[in-house]
């Protein structure tokens, strides 16, 4: 569990400060949560607290009751970018190299870096590569695996499915559900732009707006809400299928909307 307590976060500058974070209280339990809101509004900056790289101005972040400080190596952040997590010769040094900063070396290293690529799925025989001659999607692979390699507690993901093909988005999310899946002790944030992303991947969902914190729920209680103007395509489709009385309820899920049609079709419930 991350709580977050009246957590705020200056940007400073010769032209002065800017409130990037502003008075965030709120609890991420285990599973996979989405951070979402438009460019600008604080998502790279809530997690990057999350994660430890930057301590707030104000109020405090606990893990499981814990400080931040305190748990050193439980928390790793893939960055939108992952050149700029690559810089080794080998894909294996660098999957390597988070552990090694960790004391751990040999046997238990060797199966840690292994554990990781397989995990993601990256091949045995990238291994040995320049992770500069990596696809866009190996590289982004051998970046979640450079991370997963040291056994965080919390995993967070800046825009993990930007820029990839629709093959390549659905192959980090499998990745992304079976981490959850197979390890029920652990929270996985990631922070996008794409509301379906969020409605089809995450259990909970935070929205930001202004560094403030606008939303905080389910994605069917999110994105139902009045205050929210922009919700993914299912939402928005039974929203608009409502007005002209045809009530498929509140879908979030591509398959949560076709159950419900199918059911209407049949002449059955249409709750979804």
């Amino acid at each position: 569990m991350i709580s977050l307590d009246n957590v705020s976060y200056l940007y400073r500058s010769p032209a002065g400060t800017t409130a990037a974070i502003k008075g965030i209280t709120a609890e991420i339990g285990h599973g996979i949560t989405a951070i979402i809101g438009p460019t600008g509004s604080g998502k790279s900056t809530l997690s990057e607290l999350i994660c430890g790289l930057i301590a707030p101005d104000t109020g405090k972040i606990t893990i499981d009751g814990r400080p931040l400080r305190e748990l050193t190596g439980k928390t790793g952040m893939v960055f939108q970018y992952p050149e700029y997590q690559l810089f080794a010769e080998t894909v294996y040094d660098d999957i390597a190299y988070g552990p090694k900063n960790l004391g751990i070396f040999g046997a238990e290293l060797a199966e840690r870096v292994r554990g990781a690529a397989e995990a993601v799925g990256l091949r045995d025989d990238l291994l040995d590569t320049d992770p500069f001659r990596l696809s866009g999607g190996e590289k982004r692979l051998a970046a979640i695996a450079g991370v997963l390699a040291m056994q965080p507690r919390v995993l967070v993901l800046d825009e993990p499915a930007a820029g990839l093909d629709p093959r390549g988005r659905q192959k980090i999310f499998r990745i992304v559900h079976s981490l959850a899946d197979n390890d029920r002790d652990m929270t996985i944030v990631f922070v996008t732009h794409s509301m379906d992303d969020a409605a089809e991947h995450a259990d909970d969902i935070i929205a930001l707006m202004g560094g403030r914190l606008a939303a905080h729920g389910s994605p069917r209680e999110v994105f139902y809400s009045s205050a929210n103007e922009n919700p993914p395509e299912i939402a928005a489709l039974a929203q608009l299928l409502g007005k002209r009385g045809i009530n498929i309820c509140k879908p979030v899920k591509r398959s949560e909307a076709f159950d419900a049609v199918m059911r209407l079709m049949r002449g059955g419930d249409s709750d979804a």
